[in-house]
């Protein structure tokens, strides 16, 4: 495992990362990428929708666009991992859903698992390894590997979730309730829905909606709502769409209040990420930047 084996693409990010420093709360965000995390070592655990995993070494997390997630490391043990996040225009657009099937969509195919338990037999490690070989390469030779290496792992992922069944899930709140929410949520997330709707919808108290939701995912209604729109006019923008129509088409009534939320949760205005992704394929390189 080489530390300073990076790649950061406008399409792919990659790297191996360790780390001793010890959390208390989740490092929660949503994003426009794919993700693949595979454990190495440590004592820490993921929330994703409201749902608790807690990696093993050799096993691995698959996340989907738009999933609200974070970790939370619990001890000075090396934690350990590799992650891979990519964009799906990386993809050939004909093997584009063979390719993500392991990866469920937010409010869909519920029941399907995305974390993996001593996958060592389907080799992802030396999949992952062969990123670090890409990272040392020139920016054209990447360019012309990373897609390949993407489709590699992707193939090997897609085996792996079809021929596993078992996956870890634990959580204090009754997920039949939480998913009913999390998928009233993703459904309007461009509607100017308010608590006393969601509220009025549930036939639960505002006070125990927040309640239960922020037991269960780590955030209050209305900062996953804000969090969602956000990067879905991400990317709308990476695609090329101007700023107010992004902020109108993601559910924002007034653009000034899009604006400071844009800034204060990704770290520069929206501008900076118009047009990222609008541009041919066969230039994989660039720089956009991921949340881990």
């Amino acid at each position: 495992m080489d530390s300073t084996a990076h790649i950061n693409t406008d399409l792919v990010s990659f790297g191996y990362s360790e780390s001793t420093y010890v959390m208390t709360d989740y490092a929660l965000h949503c994003h426009n990428f794919y993700e693949v995390f595979y454990f190495l070592s440590g004592d820490a655990d993921y929330l994703v929708e409201g749902v608790n995993y807690q990696p093993t070494p050799g096993s691995v997390l698959l996340l989907s666009p738009h999933a609200f997630h974070g970790v939370r490391v619990n001890s000075t043990a090396p934690y350990r991992r590799y992650s891979l996040h990519f964009h799906p225009d990386l993809l050939l657009p004909e093997r584009r859903d063979f390719l993500l099937r392991a990866f469920p969509q937010i409010g869909e195919n519920a029941g399907q698992p995305i974390y993996f338990k001593h996958t060592e037999k389907f080799h992802l490690l030396s999949y992952l390894e062969s990123f670090e070989s890409c990272s040392r390469k020139s920016n054209e030779f990447q360019a012309q590997m990373l897609p390949i290496c993407v489709e590699a792992l992707l193939m090997q992922i897609a085996d792996m979730s079809d021929s596993c069944n078992a996956f870890s899930k634990q959580s204090d709140t009754p997920q039949t309730q939480l998913s009913s929410i999390l998928f009233y949520l993703n459904q309007h997330l461009k509607d100017p829905v308010t608590l006393d709707e969601i509220s009025d919808h549930f036939f639960i108290s505002k006070h125990h909606l927040n309640k239960v939701f922020k037991k269960a995912t780590g955030t209050t209604v209305i900062d996953y709502l804000l969090r969602k729109r956000i990067a879905y006019a991400q990317m709308l923008l990476f695609n090329g769409c101007h700023a107010k129509e992004a902020a109108a088409d993601s559910g924002f009534l007034d653009y000034s209040s899009f604006y400071r939320s844009y800034v204060r949760i990704l770290g520069h205005p929206p501008g900076a990420d118009r047009g990222v992704l609008a541009k041919p394929n066969d230039n994989v390189i660039g720089n956009v930047t991921v949340q881990i």
